[in-house]
């Protein structure tokens, strides 16, 4: 299959799930939500620094003063400097995946493809994008399967194991190998060619559980056939 049809056949998934791009959504609201817990801090700072001044005025004799103010200045600016330096939220660790709950797995999973939605080309972006929303609908599915179930290990061997590998082994490969790759493997390729299967796996995970076929969703799984899990991705 050539460069054509891949991005045909990714363009053709995206068509299913619209085109808003959810997961570069969650990213800027993560990163608003980290903004907006910087700002009370430094509010809070500015807050208890006037506090602190106005108490030692009235309990100075000569009240604090111009140098007493400047310090002061020179405090918050130094507190806010630091609030500012923080880290942000903290990323999702994909080591963690394996072990989490099955019941949250989905999510996490989802916000960890988010994290790595920058490092993704275009048409993988907004097929991560539609894999992002048949997370969010399968979340809801795995609040009452069984972790001992083979349909929930079927389940955890995709999200946790297999889609993170595909992502993570696409980042080890050189960005200047990306596109063209080696002996005809193109990295940019093949993911997408994961992508794929991953996003059409989901679906039909998810059709299987909303009609409680789990015998089916356990016998049935396709695996991801990632022939490029060796020289290219590895």
């Amino acid at each position: 299959m050539n460069s054509n049809e891949v991005l045909a056949r990714a363009e053709a998934v995206l068509q299913r799930h619209g085109t808003a791009p959810r997961m570069e959504q969650r990213v800027r609201a993560a990163q608003r939500r980290s903004a907006a817990r910087k700002a009370m801090r430094i509010v809070w700072a500015a807050m208890a620094i006037l506090l602190t001044v106005i108490i030692a005025g009235f309990i100075l004799p000569t009240g604090v003063g111009t140098t007493g103010v400047m310090i002061a200045g020179l405090i918050f600016l130094l507190v806010a400097l630091g609030v500012i330096m923080m880290p942000g939220e903290r990323q999702p660790d994909a080591a963690a995946l394996p072990t989490t709950a099955l019941a949250q797995l989905p999510l996490r999973t989802e916000n960890w493809l988010a994290s790595q939605r920058a490092l993704l080309p275009a048409p993988a972006q907004r097929l991560s994008d539609g894999i992002g929303l048949k997370l969010e609908a399968l979340a809801p599915q795995l609040q009452t399967l069984d972790e001992r179930e083979p349909a929930a290990a079927e389940i955890r061997r995709l999200i946790a194991d297999e889609l993170p590998e595909l992502v993570k082994g696409y980042g080890r490969v050189p960005v200047a190998l990306r596109r063209e790759g080696v002996d005809g493997m193109a990295p940019d390729k093949q993911l997408i060619d994961g992508l794929t299967v991953v996003d059409s796996e989901l679906a039909r995970m998810s059709e299987q559980l909303a009609r409680g076929d789990l015998e089916k969703l356990a016998t049935q799984g396709k695996y991801l056939e990632l022939k490029y899990q060796g020289d290219v991705l590895g």
